[in-house]
This record gives structure tokens, sequence and C-alpha cells, in this order.
């Protein structure tokens, strides 16, 4: 939704005349005059939103299934491309996301082992979830409840509440 103009200024990055930006002696970038310009104001709904997946991953091993522990969680984080870097996220959103969490009943996002952490996304899934335009951050792990469920038919299996 898109709201009122406003004035706004800025400044340009100055260049020299092969496009180089130009620097000052710190290090920061030079800067011109200011450029009033206007700029519409935008209403945005801020979301909260659970992603519902089953923790533990399935492999298979001369053709039998074996269970393997965290592997679709490291895996969402991969989709999201946050397996490397969730940990230094957004400093100042640490305290609203401790609130969310203890709010949704969930623990602390558990630390990413190194083997993991130093992989590419693509090498832990080949599974991507679209965020154009959106961003995310992770704040919490719920465990799920396991049970013994039985289904219409009369077939019932011990799994995740999902």
């Amino acid at each position: 939704m898109q709201t009122q103009w406003f004035l706004w200024g800025r400044q340009r990055l100055l260049q020299d005349d092969k496009g180089n930006f130009l620097k000052n002696p710190d290090g920061s970038f030079q800067r011109g005059e200011l450029e009033p310009t206007k700029v519409q104001g935008a209403l945005r709904p801020i979301q909260l939103w659970e992603y519902v997946f089953p923790k533990d991953g399935i492999q298979f091993v001369k053709d039998k299934a074996e269970i393997v522990p965290n592997k679709n969680f490291y895996e969402v984080l991969a989709m999201l491309n946050q397996h490397q870097k969730y940990q230094n996220m957004r400093p100042e959103l640490s305290l609203s996301g401790w609130i969310l969490r203890k709010l949704m009943g969930a623990k602390k996002v558990p630390n990413i082992p190194d083997d993991i952490k130093k992989k590419e996304d693509y090498m832990i899934t080949d599974k991507h979830i679209p965020m154009d335009g959106m961003s995310t951050y992770p704040i919490g792990v719920r465990e799920d409840v396991m049970a013994d469920i039985v289904f219409p038919g009369n077939v019932g299996y011990y799994q995740e509440s999902l």
C-alpha cells in the first residue's frame, strides 16, 4: 500500500571522469550537494509465519531407510540461505526475537555444526524457497509432539504431529 509523498534529501557519491568513486582519507566516500527529491511512504505489513517441517530426515543406505537427526532442520536453513549466517543477523532484532520466541513457546535456534556452516546451500539441499523482496529471520525452534496417530481407514503411525 502506498501513502503520501514526502520531501527527502540524499547526496550523490562523487566519481572521477572514469566512473570510480572518490574516497576521503578515512576511506569513506566523498559526497556532493544535498539533492532534494520526493519519496512515497509505504505502509507494509509485518507478519509472523511459522514454517512446519519434520525435524529429522531420512537417508537410504543399501536400500534401507535410516533416520538422520536434524537433517531437515539444516535443509530448511539452507533453503533460506541462512545456515551460515543466521546467528549474526540483525542484532537489533534479538530482543524482539526473544519475546516472540517466548510467546510462541519456542527454543533458541541451536548452534549449527561447523561442517554444515562450511557448506554452500546447494551442497545441503536442492530445494529453495524464493524470498524475492522479503526477509526472513529464524527466531526459534519448537519441537513437535511425537504421538501414536490413527488415521481414517484404521491405519496408524508413531510420528510427529505436524
